[in-house]
């Protein structure tokens, strides 16, 4: 649990760190010196890489969380674990290669969208370095080093991105120089983690003489195989609503949803440090059949995320009007958008990892039945409210969405493992949520506008910390406050 409580910390850290250079980069930056609709090419390169990238990886990485355990050897190299892997990746690769050049074909004749039909070709390196920052993510967090894996793609590749940003705003060269520039610095978080594997020994292309054994191979194949469907379906509820807008709207309109859609990630981003080293830790405690750590993991993940999730939340809610005040004038709109991804994001945090669960468990296929079910409901619903009311609709389709989905995993913990998290002190922090948003609604408007924001903010988030730790609803969030009361009292 220790590990869980030190690496989730230093992870939250630095994903918090990596937030605000993200407001920098997308909320201002990108907001201001660039249109919409490179904004949209630039989240369409991402969207398009990611789900190429998932489906070439085959659904090794499930194969990587839950079976490394079972090859964890420093002496042997782990028995050639990379080797695997590597060669996994390779084929995969080519295959995903080979898909994306044919749907690039077909989409340049095919469509009007002029500006990703000169630059979509950006998505074929972007499969490679994705897809293998991922894998390579993913063999760390299973060696226990998930902090890293954290600060590259947090913080290192938002630097790189603002770094290039600055240089196309002072030196104004063409948008498509950048492109490559905002592609080079999406890699070399990969390159940069390839060598920090290799220069500690973790990375060898020697397998060992250990034959791995006929049962093992037959698991690894099922939990590549269910690894794939569920993977790679969450790739696409991620990335499915950009698309989508893309297909039925425009680039513009995608553009605008996806500054809109940061401010769910912003909610999200605590549970980003603790899903990396949780799934390796409750991946043992399935592999010893622990189930009391298993369920203490589900239960504080759920309470300390909704705690998180909700003041964020209703931090975002109360300051919409002084939030889109930042933006152009062209985002003024886009308050509903926010409203119903935040939403979305604010229930997927509430129900902890039981993703990770699902995932690590001996009924881990049951999962990729979830993820199908999930897929079909977001983009059937995405197809219903798009046409109809816009990128608003997609992000109401998402909220939908996320709450059937984790309503069903919810279900299935339950009457499964008899794994219910929930209790009345959950109904206290919507209460006083609640509350401190009602409290913050009722403050005067105060002049200029990023004073109401501060002063607004702050009130909130005292009154609401203050609630949380005298009524004790999070152990770990008490025993945390109260080390820095201690500290600051002795300081004195």
């Amino acid at each position: 649990m220790g590990i869980i409580r030190t690496q989730t910390i230093w992870g939250t850290f630095y994903t918090y760190l990596g937030a605000a250079l993200g407001v920098l980069t997308n909320l201002i930056l990108l907001a201001w010196f660039f249109t919409p609709e490179q904004i949209g090419l630039l989240n369409l390169l991402v969207a398009y890489s990611l789900l190429f990238a998932q489906f070439a990886n085959l659904g090794f990485d499930n194969v990587t969380i839950r079976l490394f355990p079972y090859f964890r050897n420093e002496q042997t190299r782990h028995y050639g674990f990379f080797v695997i892997m590597f060669r996994i990746l390779l084929i995969g690769t080519l295959l995903s290669l080979i898909l994306y050049a044919i749907w690039f074909y077909l989409w340049m004749n095919h469509s009007n969208d002029v500006l990703f039909q000169r630059l979509g070709f950006y998505v074929f390196p972007l499969i490679f370095f994705t897809l293998f920052f991922n894998s390579l993510d993913t063999y760390s967090r299973a060696l226990y080093k998930s902090i890293r894996g954290t600060f590259l793609k947090e913080v290192l590749q938002r630097l790189f991105v603002i770094a290039f940003i600055l240089l196309y705003i002072f030196f104004q060269f063409s948008f498509d120089i950048f492109v490559l520039l905002y592609v080079i610095a999406l890699s070399l978080p990969t390159v940069i983690l390839f060598f920090l594997l290799y220069n500690e020994g973790n990375i060898s292309l020697l397998r060992s003489s250990t034959n791995i054994d006929s049962k093992l191979k037959k698991e690894m194949f099922l939990v590549s195989i269910f690894g794939m469907i569920t993977v790679f379906s969450s790739t696409i509820v991620s990335n499915i609503d950009k698309i989508m807008i893309q297909q039925y709207l425009n680039l513009e309109q995608t553009g605008l949803y996806s500054i809109a859609f940061f401010f769910g990630v912003i909610i999200t981003m605590p549970s980003r440090a603790l899903t990396k080293i949780s799934s390796t830790v409750v991946a043992e405690a399935w592999k010893q059949n622990d189930h009391d750590t298993i369920f203490t993991i589900y239960y504080k993940s759920c309470i300390n995320q909704m705690i998180f999730s909700l003041l964020l939340f209703i931090g975002i809610w109360a300051n919409i009007d002084n939030l889109l005040m930042l933006l152009p004038e062209k985002y003024a709109h886009i308050q509903w958008v926010v409203f119903w991804i935040a939403l979305g994001s604010f229930i997927d945090m509430s129900t902890g990892i039981n993703n990770t669960i699902i995932g690590t468990s001996p009924t881990y296929k049951i999962q990729s039945l979830f993820m199908l079910i999930f897929v079909a409901i977001i983009i059937f619903s995405n197809a219903i409210f798009i046409p109809i009311y816009g990128i608003e609709g997609a992000a109401f389709a998402s909220a939908l969405s996320m709450f059937v989905f984790n309503f069903m995993r919810w279900i299935f913990l339950w009457k499964k493992y008899n794994m219910q998290p929930f209790n009345y002190k959950f109904l206290i922090v919507l209460l006083i949520g609640f509350l401190v948003y009602i409290v913050a609604r009722l403050i005067p408007s105060i002049n200029p506008f990023y004073i109401d924001l501060l002063v607004r903010s702050s009130i909130m988030g005292i009154l609401y910390i203050v609630f949380v730790w005298i009524l004790n609803l999070s152990q770990d969030i008490t025993e945390r406050l109260n080390t820095y009361t201690q500290f600051i009292l002795n300081r004195k």
